[in-house]
């Protein structure tokens, strides 16, 4: 219960950084630092449910504050969390590398959902090349901070105790009945 709230208020500061980090380098260089933490929670989280419940709650709030149409976020962040989840199962994404190859994929499968859905919705978007050089370009951002942000979620993860990876297994020789 602790870490689900401590790891929320990470992710609600973390919306509240890129907010004000987008009004000095402007939206197409900020990170997106929500999806980001989202997506280390689907590296880590034990429990699908709760975790779901988890990224969709964060991606409630970044509708709150982007404006956006509310439960767009919502829908996109908990499947980016299910992406993550199935990601951790089936590739070793512990390496810097693998990790940041699969969150540039998802962050452009990200920016590709969100337009779709804002123009199902409201319509008139256009598609040109300077979009998708934006969205290569925020997806490569992503990219590069994924391995510190993911770290730091672990980092607090750890910090309150329940860290999996860091339980050691006790080898201890059996006793010989005769």
């Amino acid at each position: 219960m602790k870490q689900g709230i401590a790891l929320f208020a990470l992710g609600v500061l973390a919306l509240m950084l890129q907010g004000a980090l987008a009004t000095i380098v402007g939206p197409n260089l900020c990170p997106d630092l929500g999806l980001l933490v989202v997506l280390a929670l689907g590296l880590r989280w034990p429990n699908l449910p709760s975790g779901v419940w988890l990224a969709a709650g964060l991606g409630y709030v970044t509708d709150l504050l982007s404006g956006s149409l509310l439960g767009q976020h919502a829908l996109l962040r908990g499947m980016a969390f299910l992406a993550a989840r199935l990601g951790s199962r089936q590739l070793n994404l512990r390496g810097a590398l693998p990790l940041t190859t699969f969150v540039a994929a998802v962050s452009v499968l990200y920016g590709v959902a969100l337009l779709s859905l804002t123009d199902f919705f409201t319509g008139g978007i256009e598609l040109g090349w300077r979009w998708f050089g934006g969205l290569l370009v925020h997806s490569s951002i992503n990219a590069l901070l994924a391995p510190s942000i993911s770290s730091l979620v672990g980092r607090v993860w750890a910090s309150l105790g329940e860290d999996e990876s860091g339980q050691r297994l006790r080898l201890e020789p059996r006793e010989r009945v005769s």
